[in-house]
């Protein structure tokens, strides 16, 4: 993410001189910044573009039937 992005970001909170104090996962974490080829600095590792993998958590009835006993 570039600098200015995440300055804008709502979990910004503060920056340092060569990190980013974010509040994503509801506490501080430290986000290194570098600088891109074009020299334009960057935020490494901003959580907003991990991609996280979704878990397949919905409730399907067929697959809970074990649960109730109707007879």
């Amino acid at each position: 993410m570039k600098l200015e992005e995440c300055k804008k970001c709502q979990y910004h909170y503060k920056l340092q001189r060569d990190d980013i104090l974010c509040e994503f996962n509801g506490g501080f974490n430290y986000r290194v910044i570098t600088h891109d080829k074009k020299g334009a600095p960057v935020v490494v590792g901003c959580p907003l573009e991990i991609p996280i993998a979704k878990k397949d958590s919905s409730i399907v009835a067929n697959n809970m039937k074990f649960l109730v006993n109707i007879s």
